[in-house]
C-alpha cells in the first residue's frame, strides 16, 4: 500500500483472485488494519461495492482497526456504518474526550455506552453492539486458552516455528504448553486418553474439554 506504483495492479489482481473464491460457500473476509484500505480511493470504492453485494454470495466482511476515526472520516463511512450492524468496541479510557465521543456518536453509541467503553478493562472487556442489543462482555480466557489464542508476538511466532521443526507436529501441543510455562496442562494432554470413557478411548483429543475445565 505504500508503494504507489504497485497499488493499482496488485489490488486489481487481489480483487480478481478473491472474487473467484466467492462461490456461495460461507466465507469470512477479514480486513485487518482497515485504515490502509480506506486511504486508497480504488480500494475504498470496491469495498463499498462489496458491502452491498457480498451478502448475496454468503460472504461476511470483518473490518478491524486501531482507530475508529480512520473509518469514521472515510469517504465510505456511511456505507460502513449502515452495512456493518454488528460492532465490537475495545476499551478506550479516552472515549469520553470530545473528539473521541463524537466519533462514537457517529457509530450510534449514546453517552452511557461511551462511558462503559471508557471504564472497561483493557484486554478483558469488550462492548458488543448489534441490532439485537448491546452489552459489555468479558472474554474470560484462562491460561491455556491465552497461551494459544494470545500467542501473536514475534517471540511466540519464533517459538512456534522452532517447536514445530523439532516435533514435526508429533507432541507439538504438549511441548508448546511446557514452553509457555504450563507443564500441568501438558501433563493433562499426555494422560487424557487413559482417563477418557471407554466409548471415547479411541477418539481424537478434544481441547475443548481442557478449555472448559478452566
Amino acid at each position: 500500500m505504500h508503494a504507489k506504483g504497485a497499488v493499482v495492479p496488485v489490488i486489481t489482481y487481489l480483487f480478481h483472485r478473491l472474487e473467484a473464491r466467492f462461490t456461495g460457500k460461507p466465507t469470512l473476509l477479514i480486513l485487518d488494519e482497515a485504515w490502509l484500505f480506506m486511504d486508497d480511493p480504488m480500494f475504498a470504492a470496491r469495498i463499498r461495492e462489496w458491502l452491498k453485494t457480498l451478502r448475496k454470495k454468503n460472504v461476511s466482511v470483518v473490518f478491524a482497526t486501531q482507530s475508529l476515526a480512520d473509518i469514521a472520516n472515510s469517504s465510505i463511512a456511511p456505507a460502513l456504518v449502515e452495512s456493518c450492524p454488528t460492532r465490537i468496541f475495545l476499551p478506550n479510557e479516552r472515549a469520553q474526550e470530545p473528539q473521541s465521543r463524537e466519533t462514537y456518536h457517529r457509530f450510534g453509541l449514546n453517552a452511557r455506552q461511551i462511558e462503559l467503553i471508557s471504564r472497561a478493562t483493557p484486554k478483558r472487556d469488550y462492548y458488543h453492539q448489534s441490532p439485537l442489543g448491546a452489552r459489555v462482555f468479558d472474554l474470560g480466557l484462562g491460561p491455556i486458552a491465552l497461551s494459544i489464542c494470545g500467542a501473536s508476538s514475534p517471540d511466540d511466532q519464533a517459538m512456534l516455528d522452532r517447536i514445530w521443526a523439532e516435533t514435526e507436529g508429533d507432541g507439538f501441543a504438549a511441548c508448546w504448553l511446557i514452553e509457555k510455562g504450563l507443564p500441568w496442562a501438558a501433563e493433562l494432554l499426555t494422560r487424557w486418553p487413559g482417563h477418557a470413557p471407554e466409548s471415547e478411548a479411541h477418539a481424537p483429543f478434544n481441547p475443548a474439554h481442557i478449555l472448559a475445565a478452566e
